[in-house]
């Protein structure tokens, strides 16, 4: 009778070996890698947030200076117009508007020039094509 228990027993089969453990394991491996990569991932990504602050930062470092730059803008229109009188203005505004006349005139300057070298090629190219002819 004791042969018959043993032949009608289970088999004892090593969890190694047997295609359902080997299954878990994988899934159980798999998944440990993915909370390895979102690891990695949340360190990057704080680090991208630490980029993105300095980055709006420059941003905004930037913005002021356009707003700046618009307000001038429009302060040297309405003074243009006549809107605004000399006297209305306080030192500070005038010498924004000074400095904001000097490098308009610069930046014509700059391109006055450019264009006159651009004509002087343009010239000897149209010369040298009908000296050629």
């Amino acid at each position: 009778m004791v042969e018959n228990e043993k032949e009608k027993s289970l088999i004892k089969v090593s969890k190694k070996d047997n295609i359902f453990s080997k299954i878990f394991y994988f899934i159980k491996s798999f998944f440990k890698k993915q909370n390895k990569d979102t690891d990695i991932i949340t360190r990057e990504s704080v680090s991208e947030s630490r980029d993105d602050t300095k980055e709006e930062t420059f941003e905004s470092y930037i913005k002021n200076i356009e707003t700046k730059e618009n307000k001038l803008l429009k302060l040297q229109k309405l003074y243009r117009n006549g809107e605004i009188k000399e006297e209305n203005l306080t030192a500070i505004q005038i010498k924004d508007l000074c400095d904001l006349y000097d490098r308009q005139i610069e930046s014509l300057k700059r391109s006055n020039e450019y264009r006159k070298q651009r004509l002087l090629i343009n010239k000897q190219n149209f010369i040298q094509k009908n000296v050629t002819k």
